[in-house]
């Protein structure tokens, strides 16, 4: 309960700001940021960078496809999202900053997880002749406490910036790797 009060106290002092496109003039401007960005005019007339198309793929985008499709269905075979994983090989493959990363790791467990469902619906119970092998009871248990988690999570993401994303990933990602080999020992 603590920890709810402080959090809805964090979010609730956290300032929101827009992030502004970075303005430039040539490639090489916006390059200096991210090696994938280009400059590119808008309506305006202004010019800010953007990040490059999908096509022509590089060689480090052609095999970071292999790596997270590979990444991906490991994940879903394991019955994890593989979010805090897919995040740092969106940002490595394709050279994307953190808030893109997390929304396109969002869309693929998305998509991973409406697969997985999709394909083990009419799956039958092993032991209980009839029954689904989903377990519906449970869904109502876990889900309004997904969506809660959700809800907070779209305010960190929008109130903080890329860099203390970053160390809140890394501070999860190490806490649960100490927990698992915790476990595993």
């Amino acid at each position: 309960m603590k920890l709810t009060i402080l959090l809805s106290i964090l979010l609730g002092l956290a300032t929101v700001q827009a992030t502004e496109a970075t303005k430039c003039n040539v490639d090489a401007d916006c390059q200096k940021i991210l090696a994938y960005d280009l400059c590119q005019e808008q309506e305006d007339g202004h010019k800010i960078c953007v990040h490059k198309p999908l096509f022509p793929m590089t060689g480090q985008e052609i095999g970071g496809s292999f790596v997270f499709a590979l990444v991906m269905l490991l994940s879903n075979v394991g019955g994890i999202g593989g979010g805090g994983v897919a995040i740092p090989l969106v940002m490595v493959f394709f050279n994307f900053s953190m808030k893109p990363a997390i929304a396109i790791s969002s869309f693929s467990i998305m998509c991973a997880t409406l697969a997985r469902f999709f394909f083990n619906f009419n799956e039958k119970h092993p032991e209980k002749p009839g029954c689904t092998s989903i377990d519906y009871g449970m869904t109502n248990v876990m889900m309004p406490l997904t969506m809660v988690g959700s809800l907070v999570g779209a305010y960190v993401y929008v109130a903080f910036p890329d860099l203390v994303l970053q160390i809140i990933l890394t501070l999860l990602l190490f806490v649960l790797m100490m927990e698992s080999g915790r476990k595993f020992v």
